[in-house]
């Protein structure tokens, strides 16, 4: 009994959070548990704890009777925007704090486990008040939850391997710019809606020696169907604007991922990790605000990105029964091109670091961890332009840094 209520609060804390959760700059937030974060997130070889849930399904099999860990990662973001003409604008200061919970059980002494995940895998937060721009994008939120239940399968002494189900719930969608109405009268335009989606995953994970396990992991993409509302409010008066607002709707792709990773474990105190991680950002096309009732398009923003593969190194020395130190690398390339590169998501080419540590309690095991990400500057000239014809362009200099703070508890039953 005191097991289930343990599990059950802790579950309701993270919905809770969740439900009130934005997100950082960038469409992929793969932070999904300290341990794995120390290390730059290069994990899918090693899968040892609960965050396999999302990392590697079929890691869960290395776990004994009932586990559960729960955290989250605090992530400070800061976005810098330079015209051509030289004026440095800031992107409002943001912090964001998504959690993540992870349930495994061991079913019986068979080879069998089950595994539930809850998490923020996907988002984006940023709000700017830039004047050169400012009827192209101000303000721009995506706050999603994914729930995961997943079965995994000890097929063998060497082969472990594991399937999902992922439902993804968007809490929220925002969209908002300013407008200018003929007169001229300026208002502002916002798009707010919500939806959900599903998905599947598989997971595998290969003793391939004593000293080297193999894994692999893919989460099909999935298209999120958002409905609500598109007003526009007329500044003077705190009015919507004639004929408005109307119900619309808008399809938002979230990409395919997978990772092929390697773990080396030459002796009880060193392992070391090295993962490839591709997302299929290719899936994504356009951002197209339809009308509910008659489909036609109301506004369509061509996207058209490119694949990605991230590359991550990570390793992890124990340094007692107790203590063990992380640490990790990571390159990943940006999927926006320059030609629809816009400021609701100002990406570009990164690399990171990270560090950690972990403690093996005797009933809770407690691991933290930190990364700093730099975001390289990004020279964009294109022919973007607002949608009231008043010139407005996005061209400039974009350079941004992420900070990110993670901690998680585990404990095993």
């Amino acid at each position: 009994m005191k097991k289930c209520f343990i599990i059950l609060t802790v579950f309701s804390l993270v919905l809770i959070l969740a439900a009130g959760t934005a997100f950082a700059a960038g469409f992929r937030v793969p932070e999904a548990g300290a341990k794995a974060m120390g290390m730059a997130n290069a994990f899918v070889g090693q899968a040892d704890d609960p965050s396999a849930v999302q990392l590697n399904p079929a890691g869960i099999t290395q776990l004994d009777g009932n586990t559960i860990m729960f955290g989250g990662t605090y992530i400070k973001t800061a976005n810098e925007y330079t015209s051509t003409v030289g004026t440095t604008s800031d992107a409002e200061d943001k912090s964001f704090y998504p959690p993540f919970f992870f349930y495994t059980n061991h079913l019986g002494e068979g080879n069998a486990w089950l595994g539930l995940g809850i998490t923020s895998p996907f988002g984006l937060g940023t709000e700017w008040r830039v004047p050169s721009f400012e009827f192209i994008a101000t303000k721009t939120s995506l706050e999603l939850v994914k729930v995961n239940p997943t079965i995994a399968y000890k097929a063998s002494d060497t082969v472990s391997l594991a399937f999902g189900v992922d439902y993804y719930d968007a809490l929220e969608a925002l969209f908002e710019n300013e407008a200018m109405l003929p007169g001229p009268t300026p208002a502002y335009q916002q798009l707010l809606g919500d939806g959900d989606s599903y998905g599947f995953n598989i997971g595998a994970l290969v003793d391939l020696s004593d000293e080297v396990k193999l894994g692999f992991t893919y989460r099909t993409g999935t298209t999120l169907d958002i409905s609500g509302k598109l007003d526009i409010t007329i500044d003077a008066t705190g009015t919507s604007a004639p004929t408005y607002p109307v119900n619309a709707t808008v399809d938002v792709d979230l990409p395919a991922t997978a990772a092929l990773a390697l773990s080396y474990q030459p002796d009880s105190t060193w392992t070391l990790n090295v993962d490839l991680d591709w997302t299929g950002w290719s899936a994504y096309k356009e951002l197209n605000i339809k009308s509910a009732s008659s489909g036609a398009t109301l506004l369509l923003v061509p996207k058209n990105y490119d694949d990605t593969i991230a590359y991550r190194v990570g390793g992890e020395y124990v340094v007692s029964d107790t203590w063990a130190l992380r640490g990790g690398f990571l390159i990943d390339s940006s999927p926006i091109p320059e030609n629809t590169y816009d400021p609701r998501l100002p990406d570009g080419d990164r690399w990171g670091v990270s560090f950690g540590a972990g403690y093996d309690g005797d009933a809770w095991d407690l691991d933290l961890a930190y990364m700093y990400v730099k975001v390289k500057e990004e020279n964009i000239d294109n022919a973007i332009t607002d949608s009231f014809t008043l010139g407005q362009t996005v061209d400039g200099k974009y350079e941004g840094s992420v900070n990110l703070v993670g901690v998680s508890l585990t404990r095993a039953f």
